[in-house]
């Protein structure tokens, strides 16, 4: 490039300027420039503005990251971190692995270790479920330590430490296993649902009367994010319809003097129509007795908590064991 400037320069000196028009053409040029800098510069903030704007007024939620599982496949998430497991991973256990025994042993397990006060004061009497129980499991937070234990029965359980979250794959499959932890990623923003890692403030939206085309849950406690889960599409119709018979925006549930409920929480429900996202925050806790018919269609599926920490045998508190 040097070069080519001073080759250029040899060629046109004969036209260059003299000395009094030179300082006068520069100084002329700098003007231009700079009037012209600004002026783009105000058009670009003026534009940015208005995007802003109108980005403010098309959504009122983040949009959820356009990323799909591989088929079969769906995303798990727990905190600050999702991870893609099998689709049907489905049971949600409440409590400390591997307090299992109440769970269906055909079924692949979802565990979460969320302080709740029963999660972490029962435990088991084994480090592993016993071999004819076992079920394949991803845990989040448990007591295990990042790296790998070997079990009977050609069993591997292996922990990986993601976002600040642990995570612990029991499998047989070591290809299986590889896989899902290595599908881990942490949230930044919101997962794959839509769901933000902190629970939002609840700015009292109501159900939108436009046609719904889709819909979330992000269940919450104490502020953090527990599950995230897409509402199949032949159920948004009926979901949506349910928040608009039930829902009443100035009307907080009826809670008994001096309950108190450690595993409350709340289910930010995000209904979407196009580029718009409403959420409506339906709470959740034992102090209630009832509660709209809504909130058990929510409670369904991977929402849908077992809590093998107060059913299990046996019953009473136990030394936690050393995993």
């Amino acid at each position: 490039m040097e070069r080519l400037i001073a080759d250029s320069l040899a060629k046109h000196a004969a036209d260059a300027p003299t000395d009094d028009h030179l300082l006068a053409g520069v100084h002329a040029r700098l003007h231009r420039r700079r009037t012209h800098r600004a002026i783009g510069a105000v058009v670009v903030a003026a534009a940015a503005v208005a995007t802003a704007l109108t980005a403010s007024q098309a959504t009122t939620h983040p949009q959820p990251a356009q990323q799909d599982p591989a088929p079969g496949w769906r995303w798990e998430s727990f905190k600050t971190v999702e991870v893609q497991v099998p689709a049907g991973w489905t049971q949600y256990i409440s409590g400390p692995a591997p307090c299992t025994f109440m769970a269906n042993p055909a079924v692949p397990s979802i565990g979460r270790v969320n302080g709740w006060s029963a999660s972490r004061e029962y435990t088991c009497r084994t480090p592993v479920i016993p071999l004819a129980q076992r079920q394949p499991y991803l845990w989040f937070d448990d007591v295990q330590k990042p790296g790998i234990k070997q079990y009977d029965g050609g069993w591997t359980e292996e922990t990986r430490a993601v976002g600040g979250v642990k995570l612990s794959v029991l499998t047989k499959d070591a290809a299986l296993r590889q896989r899902i932890l290595d599908s881990a990623r942490t949230i930044t923003d919101t997962d794959s649902y839509g769901c933000a890692p902190t629970q939002p403030l609840d700015d009292r939206g109501r159900p939108p009367a436009t046609r719904v085309t889709a819909a979330s849950i992000c269940e919450y406690w104490n502020g953090d994010l527990i599950a995230g889960s897409a509402v199949p599409a032949a159920t948004v119709s009926a979901l949506t319809t349910g928040l608009r018979d039930t829902f009443n925006p100035h009307t907080d549930p009826l809670i008994p003097a001096g309950c108190q409920d450690p595993e409350s929480r709340e289910y930010v429900v995000l209904l979407r129509s196009e580029d718009r996202v409403w959420p409506v925050h339906l709470p959740y806790t034992t102090c209630v007795r009832y509660f709209p018919a809504v909130l058990s269609f929510i409670r369904t599926g991977v929402h849908h908590q077992l809590q093998p920490a107060t059913g299990f045998d046996p019953v009473e508190r136990i030394k936690p064991l050393a995993r």
